[in-house]
């Protein structure tokens, strides 16, 4: 639906940014950033109607009105039945916490028919369904997640067959007035596919919100009080499964032949953690409906209504039948029912009661951020084992606090993460570590375990280490269709040894001695990731970052160092091949660079067929082609590949800097030119496996032999 905003004598129509033109989109977006608080609600003006006091006697009267219309419209005497068609998708997602990248597991597409026959009788037939998997999983879904919600949800709201959400008081059904506070906070008109209808917006709360009971919004006709929308989610005591984090609900009516509202479009989505201890995954079951195609007193019989209340073709039948929408529409923004995050309704709730309201307070758990925090074997550092805690705390803050002992060099490691969120504004991040090895690769290239596994088997870890210690604020939002970061930091660095021959004497590549000193540096970063389901849909990621640190200031470096990625994929561009397209670039300058901040060049995650690192400089791009088929799906599958780069220096300010990268280690410089690395590879299941050959062509190239983990993972490993 879109929206018009209404009051007094005058309606002034609202173009959205799509709409108006390359400027008006500027400015739309120029103002979002400015204004978070009206980013946050959805709005893009203010309401001519303020905003009144809670239970107010207008907007009781509303929302008495509201009860009477919802528990009477079934007695109308010339509507016995109707009948309906809805199509839909459900998509199971995991992210790496909340608001972050999600990433797509199962897709689901259905097609029902829907019954209803006086007074309250519903059925529902699964008519269609397909699916696919992008990764192993054996979900199965709750009934009440593959249909409709046919009459906004009763009287007592229950998700899950009641195993989630059960007895949840309705905010428009009897009783409800001595349950819920309401507030009259807008007067909208919204565009329906047909007509314009004028609506009040009541926001609704529980009377106590430590107990159960919805929280969010319910738009009302303003003539009859009819429910129009409803846009909600739940107080955390609501909840019965105590994996559940969250559930957003937007259900959307339409008016049908001029006097009945039904449903017309629907979203629900619920995000799940693992409770037992603190892991950054969560999964997430985003379902998304659109209803059309009423026929009303079709003659529907009652006897029709005996037995399940949802029922299914044989799958023979179900499997033939032709959709007309894709597979993954519904993860295209551009094409999606609702808008992919539904994060705004959880926004708008945490306006009406306490942020903790919303989320269960934890008890102090043990933490694994990934694998590679537990256990590892790292040249710096040989043999690392640790452990860590966290616990969540009110309003939805976080903390982790993780220690433990590198063998070989003798060194305790420590560090610590908070998390706050102030809903509407910023995602605030402070972390303090002391003894982190950290990388000078702008990039992660390998996964931790793959990085282990290497190290104990070729003596080569991926990374360029040393040690830090310090601590990062970093403040973060969403803008412009991706998310935007602010960091200042204050480090300490000290080179790194080669500490693992202590522990395993074999055959390592050399650790260089990188700067030390004391920096403090300013970040200004911005990511666009790609839709969920990037390899079914396609899109666009990209991310860039700008750094900076000053000896006028503080610390021992001067730098100024600016990075862009970007990867774009086509799926079935050519005959049921995808092909993707990757790029990179970098620049550093400055008074005293830091070795720290040089670009490294030469195999995986640069140009692969190349040994690891053996070019530097202070000016950096790369660019990347990958052709990819699947074989025998999900098994199996081909790609080849082609890589280009090149590394240079420019300025007579960086020679300290390279000085240093070679002072250990085999001499590294610019390139001669282009290295160019080409190759084939298999991916296993799912291609979370991935196995490539690759062999640079010029300039030294060598055969590269590359066994590495799907990267959407490495952030658990």
């Amino acid at each position: 639906m879109d929206f018009e905003r209404s009051g007094g004598r005058r309606q002034r129509r609202l173009i959205g940014p799509a709409a108006a033109g390359p400027l008006c989109r500027c400015l739309a977006t120029t103002l979002a950033f400015i204004s978070p608080a009206s980013l946050a609600s959805g709005q893009q003006a203010q309401s001519p109607v303020a905003a009144g006091d809670w239970n107010s006697a207008h907007v009781r009267e509303l929302a008495s009105r509201a009860i009477d219309r919802r528990s009477s419209w079934t007695g109308d005497e010339e509507l016995n039945d109707y009948r309906g068609k809805a199509r839909g998708h459900i998509y199971f997602l995991y992210d790496l916490g909340r608001s972050t990248e999600r990433h797509l597991v199962k897709a689901d597409q259905l097609a029902l028919d829907l019954y209803w026959h006086a007074p309250d009788q519903t059925r529902q037939v699964i008519v269609g369904r397909r699916e696919q998997k992008a990764l192993p999983t054996n979900i199965r879904y709750h009934l009440d997640h593959l249909t409709v919600v046919m009459d906004n949800f009763g009287d007592m709201i229950r998700l899950g067959e009641g195993s989630e959400v059960q007895d949840a008081l309705h905010p428009a059904a009897p009783g409800a007035l001595e349950f819920y506070d309401y507030r009259l906070a807008d007067s909208l008109t919204l565009l329906l596919p047909d007509r314009e209808v004028r609506v009040y917006k009541l926001e609704v709360r529980p009377h106590d919100s430590s107990g159960p009971g919805l929280v969010g919004a319910v738009y009302l006709d303003r003539s009859l009080a009819d429910i129009v929308r409803m846009d909600f989610t739940f107080t955390s005591a609501s909840y019965l499964d105590e994996t559940l984090d969250y559930f957003n609900i937007r259900l959307e009516n339409a008016l049908w032949q001029g006097r009945y509202w039904l449903p017309y479009r629907q979203g629900i989505e619920l995000r799940r953690e693992i409770k037992a201890f603190k892991f950054p995954a969560g999964g997430i079951i985003r379902a998304e409906f659109k209803i059309s195609d009423y026929e009303f007193n079709a003659g529907t019989p009652a006897a029709f209504f005996r037995g399940p209340s949802v029922t299914s073709l044989p799958a023979a039948q179900r499997e033939t039948f032709v959709f007309e929408d894709g597979l993954y529409d519904a993860l295209d923004p551009s094409v999606a029912v609702t808008p992919p995050s539904m994060e705004a309704i959880r926004t708008e709730a945490a306006r009406l009661v306490a942020a903790s309201q919303l989320q269960r307070l934890e008890r102090l758990r043990f933490a694994l951020p990934g694998f590679s925090s537990v256990l590892r074997f790292r040249r710096a550092e040989g043999l690392y084992a640790g452990a860590g805690i966290g616990r969540t705390f009110q309003a939805g803050s976080s903390t982790i606090l993780l220690g433990g002992y590198a063998l070989g060099s003798d060194r305790w490691e420590a560090a610590g993460q908070t998390d706050l969120a102030i809903p509407g504004w910023f995602d605030a991040r402070l972390e303090g570590y002391w003894n982190r090895v950290a990388d000078a690769a702008p990039w992660a290239r390998s996964s931790g375990a793959i990085a282990t596994l290497a190290t104990l088997i070729d003596g080569e870890d991926y990374r360029e280490p040393y040690w830090s210690s310090g601590g990062i604020l970093t403040l973060s939002r969403p803008w412009g269709g991706g998310r935007v970061f602010l960091s200042l930091a204050w480090e300490d660095w000290e080179a790194a040894d080669l500490d693992a021959a202590r522990l395993i004497d074999r055959a390592y590549r050399d650790v260089r001695w990188l700067d030390e000193g004391e920096v403090g540096w300013l970040a200004l970063e911005f990511k666009r990731t790609a839709a969920a389901a990037v390899e079914k849909v396609g899109g666009l990621a990209w991310s860039g970052r700008v750094e900076g640190a000053a000896r006028t200031l503080v610390g021992d470096f001067d730098f100024l160092r600016a990075t862009l990625r970007t990867e774009r994929l086509w799926p079935d561009l050519l005959s049921s091949v995808d092909v993707r397209l990757s790029g990179s670039a970098g620049v550093v300058g400055g008074g005293r660079v830091p070795a720290q901040r040089l670009f490294a060049l030469g195999g995986r995650g640069t140009v692969r067929g190349y040994g690891y690192d053996t070019f530097v400089g202070n000016v950096y791009g790369t660019f990347g082609l990958e052709l990819s088929r699947e074989i025998r799906y999900p098994l199996l599958s081909l790609k080849l590949f082609g890589d280009v780069g090149w590394v240079g220096s420019e300025g007579d300010h960086v020679s300290r800097a390279l000085s240093v990268w070679n002072l250990s280690g085999s001499e590294a410089g610019p390139t001669r030119g282009p290295l160019i690395g080409v190759g084939a590879g298999f991916g296993f299941l799912f291609d979370i496996l991935q196995i490539e050959l690759a062999r640079g062509v010029r300039q030294g190239g060598i055969w590269e032999l590359i066994v590495r983990i799907r990267s959407e993972l490495w952030e658990w490993l």
